[in-house]
């Protein structure tokens, strides 16, 4: 199911923006115009990723500096060894929108 969650005016160039549906955090940021929604909440100890540093497609969570690339959802570093939950986008004119199950 497709739900609209954002839009692409609200999620500057490298920036992360936390949106809820469902009573979940989701993270969205941009990447060079490129869209990536994940739970916004790092594998390790679930401290909010969108306080992090974003540097291209690697997020770096603030807490315990464990990174991810946001494209994949792959773990880079420890101390986190589990990959992101990640949403498929969609952009649709100014909306975003994520599926979810």
């Amino acid at each position: 199911m497709k739900i609209r969650l954002a839009k692409v005016s609200d999620i500057k160039q490298g920036e992360i923006k936390t949106f809820e549906y469902d009573g979940e955090p989701i993270a969205i940021c941009n990447v060079e115009g490129n869209f990536y929604a994940f739970l916004d909440s790092c594998t390790h100890m679930e401290f909010p990723l969108s306080g992090g540093k974003l540097d291209g497609e690697v997020i770096t969570c603030p807490a315990h500096g464990a990174r991810f690339n946001v494209r994949s959802g792959e773990a880079l570093s420890m101390p986190a060894v589990t990959p992101l939950k990640k949403f498929s986008t969609m952009v649709n004119g100014d909306d975003i929108y994520i599926e979810v199950d």
